[in-house]
Parts: C-alpha cells; structure tokens; sequence
C-alpha cells in the first residue's frame, strides 16, 4: 500500500467516530489539511498528523451540536488539550464519556453494583455468605468451648472442622431436648473421572438428616463442592477423632452447655455487611479530616441538588465496594482473611474518587467540566493568576484551579455565567 492510500485509510477510520451528520464536511477538512501537510517543507510526521484525527473524531462525538454543547466556543483546544493541572486536582478534559451526566453516572454505578452482585451469587465463597442470609436465626453452628471463638472455626474465614465424631455423639445423646435437630458432616479430598480426566474434588461425608435440618439452603461452611450422602453406619464407621462441623437447630434461643458454644448462619452476612458499612464511614471521614488540612481541601457549598446527588452516588458505590470486595476475597473458594484489608483499600478508593467526581461536575447542571485551558505562567504568579480554567458544557460557569497553592489564590474558585452567555452554547 501507497503512503498517500496508508493516510487516507487512517482518516476513514477515524471518520467512523464522527457523527453522521458532520462526517463528510470532517472528511474533506482533514483530508485538505493533509494535502497541505504532505507538501509541508519542514518534513512534518504525516502518519502522526493523521492519528490525531482519531482524537478529534472523539471530542467531537463528546461535544459537538448532537450532545448539547456548542463546538464553536471552544473549538480551537480540540487539537491542543493541555495536560491536568499539577496543583489541586486532576481535572481531565470530560472524564469517562460515560459518567458525564448525573443521570449517565449513576445508572452506570448502578449497573456496576448489579455485576458485582451478579458476581458474588456464582462464586461458591461468596455465595455461601450471602445465601446464610436466608437461614433461620435458630440454625447455628457448633465447636468446642475450649477452641474458642465458635465464628472463627464455622464463620468467615477458611472454615475448619473442630468437633470429633465421639463429641458429636455426646452432644447428641446428652442434649436435654435444646435441639430439633442435629447433623454431622465430615470434609474430605475425593477424586472422581470425569470427561475431561481425574479431577479432586472437596465433598462433605454426611447422612440424609442433615437436609432436614438444614432444609433445601446446602450452602454450609466447609461443605466443599458436593455432598456424600451415607447411612448411620457408614459415618459411625469413622475413627472417633475423626473432626467435622456439627450443625443444629435449637429450641430455645441460647444453648446451655459448658463443654459447646454456638454461632448463627445467619450473621455470616449481616457481620460482613458491618464491617464494610463502618470501614466505608471511617474512609469518609480519615478524607474528610485530610482535606480539611490540606491547601485545596476547601469545597464549593453543597446546595440541596448538589447533596442529593452525592448521597445517592455514595448509596450506589457502597454495594459495589461490599459485593466486589466479597468478590475479590472468595475467589479461591471459602471467604479469604485478606477480605478486611481488601475492604480497607477499597472504600478509601472509593471516597477519593466521589469527592474527586464531585469537584470535578458543574454545580448547576451535575455534569463534568470539559475543555481546560491553562492561563499564566508559572514565571508571574506573583501579578498574574495561574492556573487551569475549565468550563460547563452547558454554560453555567467556569470552574478555576490555580497550579500552585499560592496564598491568595489556594483554592478552587468558581464563576457563574449570566444568560448572555447562553448564544454560545
């Protein structure tokens, strides 16, 4: 292929991205400008000169007539847009196309939320902790007393059998009527053909009982990926020190037993939840405390739509740090004890990205600034103002950020524009 056929492919393709209404009078500019460029004395990069029209193409499609903001205003950055600002905030030139509106944003979030609870009901670990949900608060776990906390050994994390077989037997025929029911299961490393070759697999040995007193939820901790279901004399067969996971259903509320202590299936989730919930708040305000220190740390006032929607951004990014933090710390299978520190790390990137979303939107419209042009020089910002002035897409204001913390100009400022404004946009 031809340089000159190599050139004009590169800037069909990049007319794909360009609106169809605006796409052959796009076509014919650039491709004018390549005539000229072609013929430029000064030996110009032609194959770089024609890879800036795929960035062109997009602002276009992000900005022109058809999104509801006038091209013309600013029509000259399309080409040149400055890098963000080194001093408050990183302020990129539209942000993700996606989340530019209020409405774009928190649909996305919400979608985002709906996968990563997708996500944790397909994952064995994760699905565990939320199906126990749905258990009954009289279904409990049992472990010796002298083991410890009973939620270590049958709640979060890697779950591991505490209670033998010759325990399960005493338990059982010295209950005095606290239970409707109990069941023994015992884990264990199998391996099976299967068609695609020997695959191991963990099943949990156990008798038919335990279904009735589980019911239909056989989502247990430790239970593995199936079950082996064998008569009374099978298990009775095991060694007596042979360790499983008892599980019950008590009569009463509370178990009178000083040798057993017991932990409800269902605060597997609620405690989970919990933690989550309170690490997100101290996130919230471990930011809040390091901004209000900081040179840039001052926000615009929030008024009621501005609050409104921050606290429905923070409800929606909520779930997403719990479901994908789960996600993350049960994919290789049972719950990880790496979930607290995962959470940790996720609701602090959570609350730095909504201020930071925040900051960056308009505060009549909700929609994220757009087109940063840098003003000054850093050489005369003892008389002259520098900085990095970004504009609503629709018109309402101007947003100014100054690149260096100066003491006069430290924080952001915003500018209101009057209706006249309005004919260019």
């Amino acid at each position: 292929m031809s340089p000159a056929l190599f050139h004009r492919a590169i800037l069909r393709s990049a007319a794909v991205l360009v609106p169809e209404s605006q796409r052959a009078e796009w076509l014919a500019e650039w491709r004018s400008e390549l005539w000229h460029v072609r013929r430029d004395p000064g030996g110009r990069n032609v194959a770089a000169f024609c890879l800036g029209a795929f960035r062109d193409a997009f602002w276009l499609r992000r900005n022109g007539p058809d999104t509801g903001s006038n091209p013309g205003a600013h029509d000259f950055l399309r080409l040149n847009v400055p890098p963000p600002p080194a001093g408050i905030e990183s302020f990129p030139d539209a942000g993700v196309p996606a989340l530019s509106s209020p409405v774009q944003c928190l649909s996305w979030l919400a979608a985002l939320g709906l996968l990563c609870l997708a996500a944790a009901l397909l994952l064995p670990g994760a699905r565990a902790v939320l199906r126990c949900s749905l258990y009954p608060r009289n279904l409990v776990m049992l472990s010796p007393a002298e083991r410890g906390d009973p939620s270590v050994q049958n709640g979060f994390f890697d779950p591991y059998p505490t209670v033998s077989r010759e325990q399960f037997e005493a338990l059982k025929g010295h209950s005095d009527g606290q239970f409707t029911g109990l069941a023994f299961y015992v884990p264990v490393r199998l391996t099976v053909e299967t068609p695609s070759g020997k695959r191991t697999l963990s099943v949990a040995r156990t008798t038919a009982d335990l279904f009735r007193v589980v019911g239909q939820r056989r989502i247990l901790p430790g239970s593995g990926e199936a079950w082996q279901i064998e008569d009374e004399a099978a298990l009775a067969a095991l060694p007596a020190s042979t360790e499983g996971f008892v599980v019950g259903r008590l009569r009463y509320d509370g178990l009178r037993n000083s040798r057993f202590q017991f932990f409800r299936l269902c605060d597997r989730s609620f405690v989970l939840g919990w933690v989550v919930l309170v690490v997100f708040l101290c996130a919230w305000i471990l930011f809040a405390i390091i901004k209000s220190v900081s040179p840039g740390g001052h926000p615009r006032r929030i008024g009621p739509r501005r609050g409104l929607f921050l606290a429905a951004k923070t409800l929606l990014v909520l779930p997403i740090v719990l479901f994908g933090t789960l996600d993350l710390a049960s994919l290789g299978g049972a719950v990880s004890p790496l979930f607290f520190h995962i959470a940790v790390a996720g609701s602090l990137f959570a609350v730095r990205w909504i201020h930071t979303d925040q900051r960056k939107r308009c505060p009549v419209c909700l929609r994220l600034l757009a087109n940063p042009v840098r003003i000054g020089e850093s050489s005369r910002i003892l008389l002259e103002w520098h900085g990095t002035e970004l504009m609503c897409p629709r018109g309402h204001g101007l947003l100014y950020v100054p690149e260096w913390p100066a003491i006069w100009s430290r924080r952001q400022r915003w500018m209101g524009l009057g209706p006249s404004w309005s004919g260019l946009f």
